[in-house]
């Protein structure tokens, strides 16, 4: 459960929730071959973080794959609409059939309505909206228009959202965790460069640069001299933007406990640990969280 919880809201963990598969559903599951099924170049998550993958073989050696791969014919075998993890780490361990749930072209429509009902649902990070409106677009064929329809927000955010996935990856690591503001990262789009994205993010962390700030900088308007040395590319954004293993760990706990985003900035033995709320009901739940917590014994 820990290590679904890290993955975030992503658009793969929203896609096992809308089509409703999990753990001990026996319908509709055959096993097959993990060679037999392709991976999905439409896939939105490029990286797969390393750490997470050993605990995730170490849990399938042990238990097995609980959750199936959800899958649909191809040309050669079979496509993966979600599970792409379980199935990789199904192939390094060398397993010879794995769980599927087989969905054809039909069921496509019913995946798309149901991925858009979590999507409105769930409490997702404004690069993981991108990523869920990105596979909308692409996978579903839906424009900016009638994805804002579906999901009831205005078709320039959806646009703005999606734009997101023009920063680089760095910055998007940043805008994720909630360490810069959506406001940050429209006015860093502006900027081309991904060496200078980083080194303007950089300076909102360590700088408590302000929106208009970093809009007047990114315009010209306002004097920032960018660095030019090569070297920049990969060292630009400081090692202390990254938290800790340990961090996100607790973040990923306190975010599956309260059932709201958690972020912690941590330097030093200082620092402050945010809730995110989006209205008065979210905010009444956490409270009443908050409240359990305090009570339990120690």
């Amino acid at each position: 459960m820990a290590n679904r919880e890290k993955l975030g809201n992503s658009l793969q963990s929203l896609l096992d929730d809308a089509i409703g598969i999990g753990a001990g559903t026996s319908k509709n599951i055959t096993k097959i071959n993990p060679s037999e099924i392709q991976q999905n170049e439409s896939q939105p998550r490029k990286r797969f973080n390393q750490e997470q993958m050993q605990t995730l073989m170490k849990s399938i050696e042990e238990h097995g794959v609980l959750q199936p791969i959800i899958i649909s014919p191809a040309n050669k075998g079979y496509k993966i609409i979600a599970g792409e993890r379980r199935w990789r780490a199904a192939k390094l361990l060398g397993l010879k059939e794995i769980p599927v749930s087989i969905k054809n072209v039909d069921s496509m429509k019913a995946l798309e309505l149901a991925l858009v009902e979590n999507i409105q649902r769930e409490d997702l990070n404004p690069i993981e909206k991108a990523h869920a409106y990105l596979e909308l677009k692409k996978n579903f064929g839906l424009t900016h228009e009638k994805i804002a329809i579906k999901i009831g927000q205005d078709r320039s955010s959806i646009a703005n959202t999606i734009r997101l996935l023009d920063l680089a990856e760095d910055i998007q690591e940043l805008v994720s965790r909630g360490t810069i503001s959506m406001g940050h990262a429209r006015a860093i789009l502006s900027l081309k460069d991904p060496v200078k994205q980083k080194t303007l993010g950089y300076k909102i962390v360590t700088d408590g640069l302000s929106v208009r700030e970093v809009e007047m900088i990114a315009s010209g308007r306002k004097t920032f001299l960018f660095s030019s040395k090569k070297s920049s590319d990969t060292k630009v954004v400081s090692s202390e933007l990254y938290k800790s293993p340990q961090i996100c760990d607790l973040e990923n706990k306190l975010r599956e406990f309260i059932g709201a985003r958690v972020t912690i900035k941590e330097k030093n033995g200082k620092g402050k640990i945010t809730i995110v709320f989006s209205n008065n009901s979210q905010f009444e739940n956490i409270t009443e969280k908050l409240k359990t917590l305090m009570k339990t014994p120690t």
